[in-house]
C-alpha cells in the first residue's frame, strides 16, 4: 500500500476560529504569565542601571527597609557626598518627609534635595499605605554650572573650583545621572504602576508583558536609548559578545533599543573644540561636553543607521554603516558626509567647531572595537594634523614610525629646550606627540610611559644646569608628573603632557638660580589655580620663601612684570573666558574672577585689553 506524504497538514473537518493574542495570553500557565511579566519589567530597568529602583517599607516612624529591584551598582551617587560631608541626617529627614507626602497624596511624589531628584510612589495594595516604590537619584533638567556650584556650596560650605579634585568628582558624578524630562517621568510613573500591580498581584494572576513592552518601545526606547548595548558593540573585552552575536542579526527589540535598522560596520568619534584661543575652565568644559553628548545622542536617534554613546567626558562615539552595494569610494563619501552633518549640528547648536575620527569599516556583525580604537586615534590626530575629519586608514595606511624616528624626535625636543627657543620647543613637541601616538598605536599606557620618560629626561637636563636641593627636586618632579599619571584618556594625557612641558620651558628659560626659580615656578602655579582668592603680596612672598623686596625683584626678573600686574592679567584672562562662554552678569564674573567689585573688573579689564567687558563680549559673540 502506498502511503502519501503530506507536506501541509490536512484541512480541519470543521471550522476552527483563529486563536487571538488575548486567548494565547489567557491559556498561558500561571508560572509563565508570572515569568514573562517579570522579564518584561526587568528588561526596562536592568538595561538602564543609571536609575536604581527600590521597594521601601516604612514602619510609620523612623524605620525604613530597602529592597533593590535592579542590578546593584557601586557608582557614586549624591548621597555618597552627603554622607561624607555630614549631611546624612538631612537626607534621612528628607526621605521621611517625602514618604509622608506620598502617603497623603496617594500618588506619585517627586522631590529634590541639593538639586537631585527622587521619586516615590505608594503601592496601592498596602492597606496602611507604608510600602513604596522608589527611584533615584536623577536630574529633572540639564546640569549647569550655576546650580551645580550652588549645590556644592550647600553640601560642603566650600567654593567650587576646578583645582579641588573632590568638586571635580562631584560634577562628574552629577553628569552621569539620567536627565528625566516630563514625558519620561510620565512614562516612569506608568511603569512603576505596572510594577506595583505585579508585586501586589497573586502569583500568575496578572499578565502585563504586552503593556510593559508597548511602554518600553514608545517611551523609554525613544527618549532613553540603551547605551550599554552601544558600549558592548565597541568593548575592548574580546570575551564580551556584541548584542547581535547570538541572533546573527538585529532583532526588532534590538532595533528599538539601539535605534538602528541595520548591523553597524563602522565606528566614528567626535570631539568639540574650544570656541576661542583661551581654554575653558576644565569643569565648565566637562559640563558643556555633557550637554553636547546628550544632544548628539538624541539627535542621531532619528538616524536609522547610527547610534551613539558618550566618549569619556570629552566626546561622543558612534556606531554606523554606509549602504551596502556601493563602491568603497562612495561608502567613504557617505561616511564623510555623515561626519560633516554631525559637525554642522554641533556648530549650529553650540557655536563650536569639532573634529571627527573614522575607523575602518568591518564586516557586518563584527565587534567594532578595532574600528572604534582607530576612530579614537584618528580623532586625536585631527588636532595634530589640523584636519576636521580624518579616516584612520588615510594616515596610518601610509606612515609607519620606527623606534629610531621616535628617539630622533625626543632628541630634537631635548635640544630645543637646551636652546631655550619657545617656537622651536612647540614645533618639536607637536612632532614628538604625533610620533608617540602613531608608534604606540594609541595604547594609553604606552603613551603615558613615553611622555613620563621624556619629562624626566628634560627635568634631569634642567637640574644639571640649575642644581637644587633633593627635597625641592623631588617635590617638583612629583607635581610635574602627577597629572600625567592620573589622566584617564589619550586626550587628557596629551593635554597634561603639554602643560608639563610649558612648566619645564619656564624653568629652563630663566637665568635665576635653581632653588629660586623652582620656588617661583610653584608660586606661579599657585596663582593660576587660586586667582579667585584674596592674594596679598606679603602672604604670597612668605609662602614662596622670600622677603617682600626679594620676591618683587625676583618676580619681575622672571616674568617681566610686577606681582600685581601678573595677578590682574590672570584674572582678566579668566573673565574673558567667562564673557565669551557664559551668560553671567559682569558683577557675577567679577566675583568669580577674584575682583573686588564690578567697577574694579571694568577698570582692570580696560587696562589690560584696552576694551570694556561689554564690548569684548559683543565682539566674542559676533565671531562665534
Amino acid at each position: 500500500m502506498n502511503t502519501a506524504v503530506l507536506l501541509t497538514p490536512p484541512p480541519p473537518p470543521f471550522d476552527v476560529a483563529p486563536i487571538s493574542e488575548s486567548m494565547v495570553r489567557a491559556i498561558r500557565p500561571p508560572w509563565q504569565r508570572q515569568l514573562t511579566s517579570f522579564y518584561a519589567l526587568q528588561n526596562v530597568i536592568s538595561r538602564r542601571p543609571q536609575l536604581p529602583l527600590y521597594v521601601i517599607q516604612w514602619d510609620g516612624d523612623r524605620g525604613l527597609e530597602w529592597m533593590e529591584l535592579g542590578v546593584p551598582s557601586d557608582n557614586l551617587k549624591p548621597f555618597h557626598f552627603e554622607i561624607f560631608y555630614g549631611k546624612e541626617s538631612k537626607r534621612d529627614e528628607y526621605y521621611l518627609e517625602c514618604l509622608r507626602r506620598a502617603k497623603l497624596a496617594r500618588g506619585l511624589v517627586v522631590e529634590e534635595l541639593f538639586g537631585f531628584a527622587d521619586l516615590f510612589l505608594p503601592m496601592g495594595a498596602d492597606d496602611v499605605g507604608q510600602t513604596f516604590l522608589y527611584a533615584g537619584q536623577f536630574l529633572t533638567r540639564e546640569p549647569e554650572w550655576e546650580w551645580l556650584a550652588e549645590s556644592w556650596r550647600q553640601l560642603t560650605g566650600r567654593e567650587p573650583t576646578s583645582a579641588n579634585s573632590d568638586f571635580v568628582r562631584f560634577v562628574r558624578m552629577a553628569l552621569s545621572l539620567p536627565v528625566l524630562t516630563a514625558e519620561l517621568l510620565s512614562g516612569l510613573e506608568r511603569f512603576l504602576g505596572y510594577y506595583a500591580a505585579f508585586l501586589s498581584a497573586e502569583p500568575g494572576s496578572l499578565d502585563i508583558q504586552q503593556e510593559v513592552d508597548e511602554l518600553n518601545s514608545t517611551v523609554f526606547d525613544k527618549l532613553w536609548p540603551i547605551d550599554v548595548w552601544v558600549e558592548s558593540a565597541i568593548s575592548a573585552d574580546k570575551f564580551h559578545m556584541t548584542p547581535w552575536y547570538y541572533e546573527g542579526q538585529l532583532t526588532d527589540w534590538l532595533k528599538e533599543g539601539i535605534g538602528i535598522q541595520r548591523l553597524p560596520t563602522t565606528a566614528m568619534t567626535l570631539m568639540p573644540l574650544e570656541a576661542r584661543v583661551e581654554p575653558l575652565d576644565p569643569v565648565r568644559a566637562m559640563i558643556r561636553n555633557a550637554r553636547i553628548q546628550r544632544a548628539l545622542i538624541a539627535h542621531v536617534r532619528d538616524w536609522p543607521e547610527t547610534a551613539a554613546v558618550g566618549l569619556s567626558d570629552y566626546g561622543v562615539s558612534f556606531i554606523t554603516s554606509p549602504l551596502r552595494g556601493k563602491s568603497d569610494v562612495r561608502q567613504r563619501l557617505e561616511l564623510r558626509e555623515r561626519a560633516e552633518r554631525l559637525q554642522q549640528f554641533v556648530y549650529k547648536q553650540f557655536g563650536l567647531r569639532s573634529v571627527v575620527g573614522i575607523g575602518r569599516s568591518l564586516p557586518a556583525g563584527s565587534s567594532l572595537y578595532e574600528s572604534h580604537r582607530q576612530a579614537v586615534l584618528a580623532l586625536h590626530l585631527c588636532l595634530q594634523l589640523e584636519q576636521d575629519v580624518l579616516f584612520h586608514e588615510d594616515h596610518y595606511g601610509r606612515e609607519q614610525v620606527t623606534y629610531s624616528q621616535l628617539q630622533d624626535a625626543a632628541t630634537d625636543l631635548s635640544d630645543a629646550f637646551g636652546r631655550q627657543r619657545e617656537t622651536e620647543i612647540k614645533v618639536a613637541a607637536d612632532r614628538y606627540v604625533r610620533l608617540v601616538l602613531i608608534h604606540s598605536d594609541e595604547r594609553i599606557e604606552v603613551v603615558r610611559s613615553q611622555f613620563l620618560a621624556m619629562l624626566f629626561q628634560l627635568f634631569g637636563a634642567i637640574q644639571r644646569r640649575h642644581p637644587m636641593r633633593q627635597e625641592a627636586r623631588d617635590r617638583f618632579a612629583a607635581d610635574l608628573t602627577r597629572r600625567v599619571e592620573e589622566a584617564t584618556t589619550a586626550s587628557d594625557i596629551i593635554d597634561t603632557f603639554k602643560a608639563a612641558l610649558e612648566r619645564l620651558a619656564f624653568v629652563s628659560q630663566k637665568s635665576l638660580e635653581g632653588p629660586k626659580v623652582m620656588r617661583l615656578e610653584a608660586t606661579l602655579q599657585y596663582l593660576k589655580e587660586n586667582f579667585a582668592e584674596q592674594l596679598r603680596l606679603p602672604d604670597v612672598a612668605r609662602k614662596a620663601g622670600f622677603s617682600v623686596p626679594a620676591f618683587s625683584r625676583v618676580f619681575k626678573q622672571a616674568t617681566g612684570t610686577s606681582f600685581l600686574a601678573y595677578v590682574r592679567a590672570v584674572r582678566v584672562e579668566h573673565a574673558k573666558r567667562l564673557l565669551a562662554s557664559t551668560p553671567l552678569t559682569t558683577e557675577q564674573i567679577a566675583q568669580a574672577s577674584g575682583f573686588q567689585s564690578q567697577h574694579h573688573l571694568i577698570r582692570s579689564f580696560k587696562k589690560v585689553t584696552g576694551d570694556t567687558p561689554g564690548a569684548y563680549r559683543k565682539g566674542a559673540s559676533s565671531h562665534g
